[in-house]
Parts: C-alpha cells; structure tokens; sequence
C-alpha cells in the first residue's frame, strides 16, 4: 500500500515476504504478504479501515507500541522504532466491545483461565526458596520485590511472544521462532520446552510420592502403608499409568480446575495457620513436629543463594508456550491480549506472594522444598490440603505427560504414531518420573534446577530473540525500499531493551543453576 492506503505493491522489494502499508496517520508496519492480493480503495479509506481490511485477510501485525510497563499502552512518538507497530488497535474495535471467548465466555472466564494456566504446584516451593537464602522476616519484603519484578518481566515477555505471532502469523511457539530468527533452529526452543514437561512430570511425581505418604499417616497407616518408596510406585502403577494410557484425555480436562482450587485452599489455610498462631512454641500442632519441621528464625542471610528463588519464580511464572493459544482466544488483538496478560500475571503473582509469606512466616529457616512437608501429620486442615493436592496432582499427571508427549513426537517429526508407541511413552515416562523421584526427594531443588536453566531460556531468552529478531526484520525490509519511500526504521529503546533481558536470562540460567546445585549437593555455600 502506498500512501494514504491506496493499493500498490511497486515498492516491494524482489523476493521479500514482506510489503510496507504506511497509512495516513503516518504510522506503518510490515504484514506478510497473501500473494499480493489488491483490494479496492474504497475498503481502504483511512487509516483504520486499512487496518480492518489487513487484520482480516492477512497476517498483521496488530501490535501497539509496548513498555515493559504499560504492556500495551499506546506510544505516540514517531514512527522510528524497534518494530514497526499498528495504529491504535482500538480504532479496529469499538470502544465498547467487551473481551469476549469464542463461545461467547466473558473477559473473566479468560482471565481466570490464564491464571490457571500460570499458577501450579510450583507455587508451594516459593517458601522453601526463601527459606534457601535466609531465616530473617526482614527478608519478607525484598522477596516481594524480587516477586513482583519477576513478574513484571514475565508478564512483558509473555506479552511479547503473542506480539510477535500477531506480527508473524505464527499460531505456536514453534512457528513463531521460525518465522523470525529462523526454521533451522526452532527445534532449540522445542527442546526446551518438550525438557520442562518433563521436569514437571518429575516434580508432579515428587508431590504424590510426599503428599501421598503424609496422607496415609494421618489415617494410621504404617510400615509399608506409609513407606514413600512403596506407596509412589503402587499410585504409579495401578492410577497413574493408566490414566496415561487413555485413549482419549478429554475426560481428564477439567480436572486442573481442582489444581487451582487446591492451591486457592492452601493459600486461605497457610493464611489461617500464621495469623491465629497455631504453630507457636508451646502449641500442641509445635510439638508435634520433628525438629525439621520447627519454626526456625534468625538474622543471617546469604544474598548470592536468592537466585535460587528467583529460579523457583521462574517455574511460578511461567505459562508463555501457551500465549499463541490465548492471543487467538482474543481474536489476535493485542490491546486485549496486553489486558488479559496484565490481569493473570498479577493474579499469580498474589497468589504467590501470599503462599511465600505465610509459608515462611510460619516456618522460616525451616521451610521445606514442599511447604506442605511443615505441617504436622495430625494437622486437619492441613490434611484437607494434602488430600486436595494429591487429587488434582494425580488426575494432573496425565495432562502434563499428554503435553510432554505431544511436545517430543514434534521435535521427533512423528506425525502419525502407533497406539503401540504412545502406550511405549507413556510406560517409559512415568517409569523415569517415578524413579528420579524415588532418589530425589527434593522439589526445591527441582523446581529451582529447571526453572534456572529452563525457565529462563523460556521466559527470557527466547522471546527477547525473537522480538529483536523481527525488528532487524522490519529494519532490513525498510533499506531494501527505495530511497525515497523509506521510513528510517532502525532499532530502538525496547530493541536494546530485549538485548538487556537477554543478558538477564543468560546470567540467571549460568548462575542460578549452579547456586541451585551448589546448594542441594556441595557444602560450598554454606
């Protein structure tokens, strides 16, 4: 399009999947082009109808101009910038239009739905993470800190790969890669994310095998009946299997809204236990503890082992291979998928701080890699929470293989696998899950681990490489033009912005992953 929308793609150059519109605001961006298909001026009047007509028949970038902090507010500075953004979105929706499901779901059953999808069993080690690097509650409120700037830039790099699929196309993480750093290389963010599902079938595994073990003991089991490496292979084998087994996990689907009540419980209960004191010395629920479990605290603090709960945010926060999925849930707008993103990543992160607090307030030093490993066996209400998780881990198990398996026959290209070889993985990944947990215990370290190593790959590094990426995009397709139909695209703030996250991501994947091994096997920090 040239000028003030009117059809033309002379100025395209040879070869390029890319075509320049420049609408009569004087702000532009760069759409794939669907087989330079001309459209009638008069679908073309103005910039917002040039919007309309792309959005609906092309792959467009839909993209405000985004800070970290706003995700999504506007930006009116002129059009030199790191990537070549949309006019407002707004002007393509009425005003009024509410953020609608397809289905007709409302705005809060989608952000509910986010947040389900972010907030999991990994919240449950956060007081265990505090507990890694002090025993002071004056450590309480730089832990806030370092939760709430996780999740700032959790947010903003979720944001920024549904960005970047607005701007691409790309319906999947995958394809998204591959449209801007390039396909040779996407198995790399495939690897990761396929390694994370099974991380997180190990740590689902280390769950059961202590959620299940406390549950047997407070209704009386003993000896075999309340032996860990007993009771994790029987659930294992006679439950867990064979939901992997199914044919069909469809019936399974709504089991992650026990996930989510489950954690919403803990929270209320943790809660309850701190403020009404209920595990003070003196307490009968204190003096049932072994000296483990006991409330501990202090004044010492080693600030190099907090990267190991900066880690363990990385697992709380981390949902962002499912962001293609709810930028379409929105009809790719990006001004509501910024609303959306904003909305559940705040959510999860009181969700979060409150289980930390109240887990580490209760029990400090002492906190465990599994809070709920602190609270006395004969603990009703924390018996109630034990039982909740342990279902919703159970019947989430299958849910999480389905996404490991789904995820490796990709990476595999494996397009049409026998029933043969998905009841083989299904054996073989459930086989591995429960053995690794039988000799790690650990979920802290798990949780940490992955989420160093993993977490930040996924939330950090990837998507900065991507958003670069597609910008020195925008920057080549511009030079490419003719002289005078250039419009000065060059890298800007956010570009430079995303090199910095990248160098972030880079530090904490090294760094964090080592404290977190150094911490759970050497004595070297200590």
């Amino acid at each position: 399009y040239g000028p003030g929308g009117v059809p033309g793609n002379a100025d395209q150059p040879s070869g390029s999947p890319w075509q320049t519109t420049t609408f009569t605001m004087n702000e532009y961006r760069f759409i794939k082009d669907p087989g330079n298909v001309h459209r009638d001026a008069d679908e073309n009047r103005g910039s917002h109808r040039v919007l309309a007509a792309a959005a609906s028949s092309a792959v467009a970038l839909h993209a405000p101009r985004a800070s970290p902090a706003s995700l999504g507010r506007l930006s009116t500075a002129a059009p030199r910038s790191s990537l070549p953004l949309a006019p407002n979105p707004s002007a393509a929706v009425p005003r009024g239009d509410a953020l609608r499901l397809k289905g007709g779901a409302d705005a809060n059953t989608l952000v509910f739905s986010l947040f389900k999808a972010i907030v999991g069993s990994g919240v449950l080690c956060l007081s265990g993470g505090m507990a890694a690097f002090t025993n002071s509650r004056a450590m309480l409120l730089p832990s806030f800190a370092l939760a709430f700037v996780s999740m700032i830039l959790s947010a903003y790099s979720y944001y920024s790969v549904g960005a970047t699929c607005a701007a691409t196309g790309a319906t999947t993480y995958k394809e998204a890669w591959s449209a801007t750093v390039g396909p040779s290389t996407a198995w790399v963010p495939s690897l990761a994310i396929v390694s994370q599902t099974a991380v997180a079938t190990i740590c689902y595994a280390i769950i059961i095998g202590d959620v299940l073990r406390d549950v047997a003991i407070a209704f009386g089991a003993t000896g075999a009946l309340a032996n860990r490496d007993v009771l994790l292979p029987s659930i294992a084998a006679l439950v867990i299997l064979p939901l992997c087994m199914l044919r069909d996990f469809g019936l399974l689907a709504y089991t992650s809204m026990f996930g989510v009540a489950g954690v919403l419980y803990c929270t209320l209960f943790m809660l309850y236990r701190h403020f009404s004191g209920s595990y003070s010395r003196g307490t009968e629920l204190f003096r049932s503890l072994s000296a483990a479990q006991r409330p501990s605290f202090g004044s010492s603090t080693t600030p190099l082992k907090a990267l190991i709960l900066v880690a363990m945010f990385n697992t709380a926060y981390m949902a962002h291979y499912d962001a293609p999925k709810f930028l379409a849930m929105v009809g790719n707008r990006l001004t509501e998928f910024a609303k959306l993103t904003k909305a559940g990543f705040f959510g999860a992160f009181l969700i979060s701080a409150l289980i930390m607090a109240s887990g580490f307030l209760t029990f400090g030093g002492s906190s465990m890699g599994l809070i709920l490993n602190n609270y006395a066996a004969g603990d009703t209400l924390a018996l109630l929470a034990r039982v909740g998780m342990l279902a919703s881990i159970v019947f989430g198990f299958p849910l999480v293989f389905s996404g490991f398996r789904t995820g490796a026959l990709s990476l595999l290209d494996i397009k049409a696998p026998s029933q043969a070889t998905l009841d083989t993985i299904a054996v073989a990944t459930v086989s591995v899950a429960v053995g690794v947990a039988l000799k790690m215990s650990d979920l802290g370290f798990a949780a940490s681990f992955s989420g160093a190593l993993l977490g930040s790959a996924i939330i950090y590094i990837f998507p900065a490489m991507m958003h670069v990426a597609l910008a020195k995009k925008a920057v080549e397709a511009d030079q490419q033009l003719k002289p005078k139909k250039r419009k000065g695209v060059a890298l800007g703030n956010e570009a430079y912005m995303n090199y910095g996250i990248m160098a972030l991501g880079v530090a904490l994947a090294g760094i964090g992953a080592s404290v977190s091994y150094l911490q759970s096997f050497t004595d070297i920090l200590n």
